[in-house]
C-alpha cells in the first residue's frame, strides 16, 4: 500500500465531496436568486433614476430570460454532474453573471454591489483558487463591459469616472487575495487530514493483511468469522471454511532459499485467487498455511469443486527464476450450515480434515465428518503414547530367525515391538509411519540399533558364531547427517564386529536418498557393514541402482512369495528376481515363507536364505537363544536343525 498515493486519493475524494456539496448549495442558491432578480426588476427598476423615465419592462425581460439562461445550466450540472471541475467553473461564472444581472436590474444600487462579494465568499467553499480566478475574471469583464457601454446599470448614472471603475476592480481583487489565501490554507488542512487518514488506513491494512502476498491474515478471517457467526441473526448464514496447507514447500524453501520461497508463496496466492469467487475470502494464516471462507456455500459439492480446482492448479510447475518447483496442497473442508458452532470449532474441524488428508497421502482434500474426530483423537493419543514409549524405553525387540536352505541358522532380523498400556499390542505398520512423521524415528532407530548390536555381541561373545544381525533402517534415518556416526558408535560401544551387522533399507528409500546417501553407504561398506535391500520388487526396481549401490543381499517381499505355490506368474517373477540377483553376485532372502511347499519351490529356484513363519515367528531374546542352541549344539540337536528345512524350526523346538 503506497501511503502517498492513498493520501492523494483520499484528498481528491474528500475534495470532490466538498465540491459536490457546494454544487448542490449553489443549485439551491441560484434557484432562489432567479425569482429574486425578477422581483427586483418589478419593485426597484420602476423607481430608478435614469432621466426620470421608467425602464421597468426592459429590466423585467432581462430578469426573466437572462436570469433563466444563467440559472438553468448550473442547476442541471449540479445535480447530474456534481463534483466535476467544469461544473464548478460554470457555476462560478453563472453566479457572477447573476450578481451582475442583479446590479443591472436594480439600476446599480450600492446594496447590490455587495452581492459580488457575497458570491465570491460562497465560491470560496470550493477550496479551489482557480474557481475564484474564474469568478473574478467574469466579474471584471462584466464590469468593464457594462461600465463602458451601460454605466447607468453599474453606477446608477449615465456617466462614471474611470477611477470609479478602477475602484470596483481593486475592491474585488483585494477581496480575492483574502479568499484565495483562505482556500490555500483550507487545501493544506484537507491534505493533512487525508495524510492522517491514509496513515490510519495503512496501519489498519497492515493489521489485517499479509505483507508478503497482500492477502488477508489471521486477524481478518477471525473478524470475518465473527461477523458470519454474529449471535442474534434471524437465520444462520451458511458458508464453508477451508484449511489449506502446501505440500513440499519446506523442501523448496530450504533448498532454494527464502527469497525463492517468498516468490513461490506469492505465485501460490495468485493461483488460489484465480480459482475462487468474488465473494470468497482467502487469507494467509502464516508460513505455508492458507484459509478460505466460501460465503453462501450450502453444499459440500461446491466446496469440493473449488478445492479440486485449487489442488489441480497447485500441481502445475512453478517458474522461480532459474528454477522450477513442483509442490501440492492438502485441504481440509468444514461446512457451517446451522447454529451451534463457533469459530474455534470450525477451525478445529477443518484442521482435523486437513490432518486426515495429510495422513492419507497428501495432495488432496476431504470434508470433515464426525468419524474424523474419533480417528484424530486416537491418532493424537497414539502419538503421545509413542513419544512417551520412546523417551522412557518402553519398547522391546523380538528376533526372527534367518536360515539357509539347508536349515542352518544364519542370523536374526531384529523387529521392534510395542505393547502399550492403553492401546495394547500396536503393529509396526501403525507406529513406524507415525514415528517417521514426528521425527521420533531418529532416537527410536538409534535405540533399536544399539539394542540389536548389544544382543548380537552378547551371543557372539558366548561362542555362538552367527553370520549376521539384520536391522531395519528408515529413509529418514538414512538421510540424517549423523547416520554413519550412529552406526559406528553402536558397533564400537557394543563390540559387535561390523561384518555381523546387516542394515536393511527399502528399495524406495535407497533411490530417494541416492545422491545424499551414496557416500554414507559406501563408507559403511568399507567398514565391513553389510547392506540389504528389503521388500525388493515393491519399489522402483532398476538394474542400474543394483549395480551402483553397495548392497550385499536382496530380500524378496512376501507379496511375491505368498502366491508362489498357486500362481505360475508369481513363481516366474520370483525365479527371475533370484536369477537377476545372482547375476549381480547378490545373495537372496525370501521373506514371508509360511509353508513347506513355498520353501521347496524357493530352494528349487536357487534362493539362498529363508525367513518366515515356516521357520519361526519373531521371538524374544531368550527364545531366540534356543534357536542358537539348536544350530550350534550337540549332534542330535544339529540333526533336529537339519529337519527344520522340512518341518520348520518352531515345530522341531516344540518337540
Amino acid at each position: 500500500m503506497n501511503v502517498a498515493k492513498e493520501a492523494e486519493r483520499l484528498f481528491r475524494s474528500e475534495h470532490r465531496l466538498v465540491c459536490t456539496r457546494t454544487d448542490r448549495l449553489f443549485a439551491i442558491l441560484m434557484s432562489l436568486q432567479w425569482p429574486a432578480a425578477v422581483a427586483a426588476a418589478l419593485l426597484i427598476s420602476s423607481r430608478t433614476w435614469v432621466g426620470g423615465t421608467s425602464s421597468v419592462h426592459p429590466h423585467l425581460i432581462a430578469a426573466v430570460y437572462l436570469g433563466g439562461l444563467i440559472t438553468v445550466p448550473p442547476v442541471l450540472l449540479a445535480f447530474f454532474r456534481p463534483g466535476e471541475r467544469y461544473t464548478r467553473h460554470i457555476i462560478a461564472a453563472c453566479q457572477m453573471l447573476m450578481s451582475g444581472l442583479l446590479i443591472h436590474v436594480s439600476g446599480g444600487r450600492i446594496e447590490t454591489h455587495f452581492h459580488v462579494f457575497g458570491s465570491l465568499a460562497f465560491l470560496a467553499f470550493y477550496l479551489d483558487w482557480e474557481v475564484l480566478a474564474t469568478a473574478t475574471l467574469v466579474t471584471l469583464v462584466d464590469h468593464l463591459a457594462m461600465g463602458y457601454y451601460l454605466p447607468a446599470s453599474i453606477f446608477g448614472t449615465a456617466t462614471a469616472s474611470h477611477w470609479r471603475l478602477l475602484e470596483h476592480v481593486l475592491w474585488v481583487v483585494f477581496f480575492d487575495i483574502f479568499l484565495i489565501t483562505s482556500c490555500v490554507q483550507g487545501l493544506k488542512w484537507l491534505h493533512a487530514v487525508a495524510r492522517r487518514e491514509a496513515d490510519q488506513e495503512l496501519l489498519l491494512y497492515q493489521a489485517y493483511h499479509d505483507a508478503l502476498t497482500g492477502l488477508g491474515n489471521r486477524l481478518q478471517i477471525q473478524k470475518l468469522m465473527g461477523e458470519l457467526l454474529m449471535p442474534g441473526s434471524k437465520e444462520p448464514r451458511p458458508f464453508a471454511l477451508m484449511a489449506i496447507d502446501l505440500d513440499r514447500f519446506k523442501e523448496v524453501n530450504d533448498t532454494l532459499g527464502h527469497q525463492v520461497g517468498d516468490e513461490l508463496l506469492r505465485q501460490v496466492s495468485q493461483r488460489l485467487m484465480a480459482q475462487i469467487r468474488k465473494n470468497d475470502t482467502l487469507v494467509r494464516m502464516g508460513g505455508d498455511e492458507f484459509a478460505l471462507v466460501l460465503d453462501g456455500c450450502t453444499s459440500a459439492r461446491v466446496a469440493e469443486s473449488i478445492a479440486g480446482r485449487m489442488v489441480e492448479s497447485l500441481n502445475k510447475p512453478f517458474s522461480l527464476g532459474d528454477h522450477t518447483a513442483r509442490i501440492g496442497a492438502s485441504i481440509g473442508i468444514c461446512l457451517h450450515l446451522d447454529e451451534g458452532q463457533d469459530a474455534t470449532d470450525l477451525f478445529h474441524h477443518a484442521d482435523l480434515a486437513l490432518y486426515k488428508v495429510k495422513n492419507s497421502g497428501r495432495n488432496s482434500f476431504m470434508v470433515f465428518d464426525e468419524n474424523m474426530r474419533a480417528e484424530t483423537l486416537h491418532q493424537m493419543s497414539m502419538e503421545h503414547r509413542l513419544r512417551s514409549a520412546v523417551l522412557e524405553n518402553q519398547m522391546h525387540l523380538h528376533y526372527q530367525p534367518i536360515v539357509s536352505t539347508e536349515g542352518r541358522l544364519l542370523g536374526f532380523e531384529a523387529l521392534l515391538r510395542w505393547n502399550d498400556a492403553v492401546h495394547g499390542d500396536v503393529s509396526p505398520v501403525d507406529f513406524i509411519p507415525l514415528a517417521e512423521k514426528t521425527g521420533l524415528i531418529i532416537p527410536l532407530g538409534a535405540w533399536v540399533l544399539q539394542q540389536a548390536c548389544s544382543q548380537a555381541a552378547q551371543w557372539h561373545r558366548t561362542g555362538n558364531k552367527l553370520m549376521k544381525m539384520s536391522v531395519n533402517v528408515s529413509s529418514i534415518q538414512l538421510a540424517h547427517k549423523d547416520f554413519v556416526t550412529t552406526v559406528l558408535t553402536a558397533l564400537k560401544e557394543t563390540g559387535l564386529p561390523a561384518e555381523l551387522l546387516d542394515l536393511e533399507l527399502t528399495e524406495s528409500a535407497l533411490i530417494q536418498q541416492h545422491d545424499s546417501s551414496y557416500e554414507s553407504l559406501h563408507l559403511l561398506r568399507r567398514f565391513g557393514v553389510k547392506l540389504s535391500i528389503d521388500d525388493f520388487g515393491t519399489g522402483y526396481s532398476s538394474l542400474s541402482y543394483l549395480r551402483d549401490l553397495p548392497v550385499h543381499t536382496l530380500k524378496i517381499d512376501r507379496a511375491f512369495v505368498k502366491d508362489i505355490e498357486i500362481s505360475p506368474e508369481s513363481r516366474t517373477l520370483v525365479e527371475g528376481m533370484i536369477d537377476m540377483a545372482h547375476t549381480l553376485h547378490l545373495r537372496v532372502v525370501a521373506e514371508g515363507v509360511e509353508n513347506r511347499k513355498q520353501m521347496e519351490i524357493l530352494v528349487e529356484a536357487g534362493c539362498d536364505e529363508i525367513q518366515g513363519f515356516h521357520i519361526s515367528k519373531a521371538v524374544p531374546a531368550d527364545d531366540a537363544r534356543r534357536f542358537i542352541n539348536v544350530s550350534h549344539g550337540e549332534p542330535e540337536i544339529k540333526a533336529m536343525a537339519g529337519a527344520a528345512k522340512v518341518r520348520g524350526l518352531a515345530e522341531v523346538l516344540a518337540r
